[in-house]
This record gives structure tokens, sequence and C-alpha cells, in this order.
């Protein structure tokens, strides 16, 4: 099976799939390309960088 995913959702990716095959199952990934950002996504990283600027 082939699926493209954004990288910001892979971090669950291994735990689902571990839980819905027993344990046993496994992934591998590589980088396809990069694309804009938008959306959710998108304004939860401006959203971090403006915390991450107020902090300084």
């Amino acid at each position: 099976m082939k699926a493209y995913l954004p990288q910001a959702e892979m971090h669950d990716l291994i735990v689902e799939l571990r839980s819905l095959s027993l344990g046993v199952g496994t992934f591998t990934w590589s980088f396809e390309r990069l694309q804009e950002l938008t959306g959710k996504a998108a304004d939860k990283a401006v959203e971090i960088r403006k915390e991450t600027l107020a902090a300084q």
C-alpha cells in the first residue's frame, strides 16, 4: 500500500499501525516534495512562531 501524508501527521502513525496490527505492523517513509502549508496547520505554525518570538 502507498499513501502520501504530511510529515506533521506522521507522528501518531506508528502508534496506530501497531495498535491495529497487534504490534507487528511496520512502515517506511521517504521525502516526496515540499508543499505550501495551509489551513489549520499553517495557523498553528504561525502561532507557535509568535509564542517563540514573544518568549525571547
